[in-house]
């Protein structure tokens, strides 16, 4: 008689997951050159790797936990808890729970390790990258034709490698016997909290106005063309190499960036706030609604944060433009001069302030210490701030990036995409910075609390 075989030798998904580690790193890895596609495998052992190493889910037993610090029953969903756990923070007299939650913190960017060292962030780099076909091509190439009222002789689309908040397409056309190299930025369900056309629609206003910033030829909302929302502008030349000349110029065009009048950009952003507090309590609300959609449950860390800022956030001068994600690798130069400030998806009505704490703390930390980096904006801007300030906001930055990362989460665990690049970001960038944010902002308190026991 025949029976069901045995499933008692069906293999473990542990040892499902070391097969495919070992296998990308000794057999794959090794055989791909430099570029992108040992960049893509190198992304995938991290994946690897972190399902591999990473604890079962501890939802319920952290739940458990939390409510009996909470004084809840012990069936109470996590969701619910951390709601509960975040008004307990927000109050400001709950040590036991806080340590509480840290400790988890901890465990949990522990656990994401694998992921943030195979993280592709954004270095700049001199070479161009490799040349990745598009599966757009075809139907961007009808569009194309459609736009610019002509025959299409010959048309090249590559995917630019490198941007997370953005697909990007390098464009050669020629129509008429004329060529014309374009770019495409094409949304990715909202990555990042940000939306095309608003960028778009900063940029012309920039360029019409003689800043730096590409020329936009098109905006093209429905997403029935690509997939998603895209705009299409001219390709500037450049390249985006630093040097320290080339850095002291972009200092100087950030700084004129902040002088501008904001109005000119009302088209993209809309009417410019009445008084500058309104626009640093428009931008705290902005990122912590960010993480909200973006989170299954509550962070009472990130609301705890959100609270701290309004409190103790405040302005260091007028309403301006800020760019929102400056630094190297988001300008080109030709060796003479600027030619343009890309990738604009975080532009908005804000504080200075803002912009130079993220260059110098966050960006471009690489390069030199926020130390070096401030006597450069000092020197080159005549941009200064003191220590609690500069602190403040580059809490805010930090703030900014653990909200705005978990959008790469939401995308990835909703099947948006499937980019590991997502599932680090989402998690171990995520997990970077509000480790760093809480870290800075108890560095602040304590300070706070000394300069008042000594007055």
């Amino acid at each position: 008689m025949n029976s069901e075989p045995s499933r008692v030798d069906r293999p473990t998904d542990d040892a499902l997951w070391r097969c495919v580690s070992d296998t990308l790193q000794t057999v794959i890895l090794p055989a791909l050159r430099p570029g992108f596609e040992r960049d893509s495998a190198r992304q995938l052992t991290g994946v690897a790797r972190y399902a591999l190493s990473r604890p079962p889910n501890r939802a319920t037993e952290r739940a458990r936990e939390l409510a009996g610090l909470l004084d809840l029953p012990a069936e109470t969903e996590l969701p619910q808890v951390l709601e509960v756990a975040s008004q307990a923070l927000v109050s400001g007299d709950a040590p036991v729970l806080r340590a509480r939650l840290l400790r988890y913190l901890t465990e949990d960017f522990e656990e994401a390790a694998p992921l943030l060292e195979t993280f592709s962030g954004h270095d700049p780099a001199a070479d161009e990258p490799d040349v990745v076909a598009a599966p757009e091509a075809a139907d961007l190439g009808k569009w194309l034709a459609h736009a610019l009222g002509r025959e299409i002789e010959e048309l090249d689309v590559a995917v630019m490698v490198g941007g997370h908040s953005r697909r990007m397409l390098s464009v050669s056309v020629t129509t008429a016997g004329l060529r014309q190299d374009l770019v495409v930025r094409i949304e990715q369900g909202g990555m990042f909290g940000t939306e095309g056309e608003p960028e778009a629609r900063v940029m012309r206003a920039l360029s019409e106005n003689d800043f730096p910033a590409p020329p936009v030829r098109w905006i093209e909302a429905d997403s029935s063309v690509l997939g998603q929302p895209f705009f299409v502008m001219d390709r500037v030349p450049g390249s985006p190499a630093v040097d320290d000349t080339t850095l002291d110029a972009y200092i100087r065009k950030l700084h004129e960036l902040h002088q501008l009048n904001p109005s000119v950009v009302a088209d993209g952003l809309g009417p410019v706030p009445a008084a500058p507090q309104d626009s640093v309590r428009n931008a705290i609300d902005h990122w912590r609604d960010v993480y909200r959609r973006s989170a299954v449950a509550p962070i009472p860390l990130l609301e705890e944060a959100a609270d701290w800022l309004h409190r103790n956030l405040r302005p260091t001068g007028p309403v301006c433009i800020v760019h929102g994600d400056p630094g190297p690798g988001n300008f080109l130069h030709d060796g003479a001069k600027i030619t343009a400030f890309t990738d604009w998806e975080f532009a908005h009505y804000g504080d200075a302030a803002e912009d130079w704490t993220y260059f110098g703390a966050i960006r471009a930390r690489k390069i030199t210490d926020a130390r070096g980096w401030r006597a450069k904006f000092a020197a080159q801007a005549g941009v200064s701030y003191d220590d609690e300030t500069w602190g403040q906001w580059e809490a805010f930055n930090l703030f900014k990036g653990a909200c705005a990362n978990l959008s790469a989460l939401r995308l990835f665990r909703d099947g948006v995409s499937t980019a590991p690049n997502l599932l680090a970001i989402g998690t171990a960038v995520h997990l970077r910075f509000l480790k760093q944010l809480v870290e800075r902002i108890g560095e602040l308190s304590a300070r706070s609390a000394d300069a008042a026991t000594s007055d």
